[in-house]
């Protein structure tokens, strides 16, 4: 019970004296990790909302790497992962776990649940262009899921949670558009975020990088980082992480210190 505690401090400490301590499978995402930590200090985040948990990888990677200690809200519409996310919950008491999709509209919605599971999209797989994800970019089966529009339920988890700084992660498969679209009220409010991003499209009709970072462009969010995720046999990049923060709330956040 005391082990992820004690890595926390542990992690936390070497950083402090200029140094880092890591498992060798952590490396790729040294880099991410340390500019996530100094984001959330500089703007003070106390909320990370998680839109595509999956199983908890974020989650994981947030506790373990960042460190971030502060509230977690992830949303999963895959009912064979939402199990394993309110089982996991139980040792989490700053883990909330919402059950279903977030989009541009109330609505209902089929998701096509993959052969590996983290490729589930509401989008149609088209493997094309990365042969190499035939296999695993496949419909298993599909299930029918709950979409909500984030500004329709953001001020009840605030009044809930009472956090005041949030943080977006969006990871989707393709649909991060759509959750955006459904968070145009609370995009303001949200001080940083982070995108998935697509170079090479492995899912019909999904947007581009361009269209991505455009789009936040013009919702006053800046680039802050980019981070590769996968690559093809070519060492093309397929996708990548974009951490964009809000220009007027990174301004208005020089200064603040702690992140949960």
């Amino acid at each position: 019970m005391m082990l992820q505690p004690l890595k926390r401090w542990i992690r936390s400490t070497s950083r402090s004296l200029g140094y880092d301590i890591m498992p060798l499978r952590d490396i790729k995402d040294r880099d991410f990790a340390i500019h996530l930590g100094q984001l959330f200090r500089h703007l003070d985040i106390d909320c990370v909302l998680d839109v595509g948990a999956n199983t908890g990888q974020y989650h994981d990677f947030l506790r373990e790497q960042v460190p971030y200690a502060g509230r977690i809200i992830s949303f999963e519409p895959v009912r064979q992962n939402i199990e394993i996310l309110r089982q996991r919950q139980a040792a989490d008491p700053k883990w909330t776990i919402l059950g279903h999709a977030l989009g541009s509209s109330r609505s209902q919605a089929t998701i096509n649940v993959m052969k590996s599971d983290q490729f589930s999209s509401f989008r149609m797989p088209d493997n094309t262009a990365v042969p190499e994800f035939e296999g695993l970019n496949e419909t298993s089966h599909s299930e029918l899921v709950e979409i909500h529009r984030l500004d329709d339920i953001l001020p009840d988890l605030q009044a809930r949670h009472g956090f005041r700084n949030i943080y977006l992660k969006v990871d989707t498969q393709g649909f991060d558009l759509e959750v955006l679209a459904g968070a145009a009220a609370s995009l303001p409010a949200i001080r940083a975020l982070q995108t998935e991003a697509s170079i090479i499209g492995i899912y019909r009709d999904m947007p581009d990088y361009m269209q991505t970072i455009r789009y936040l462009n013009e919702r006053n969010f800046d680039i802050s980082g980019l981070y590769p995720i996968s690559r093809d046999p070519a060492m093309r990049l397929i996708e990548f992480d974009c951490v964009m923060v809000n220009r007027h709330a990174s301004a208005a956040g020089a200064g603040h210190t702690g992140a949960g």
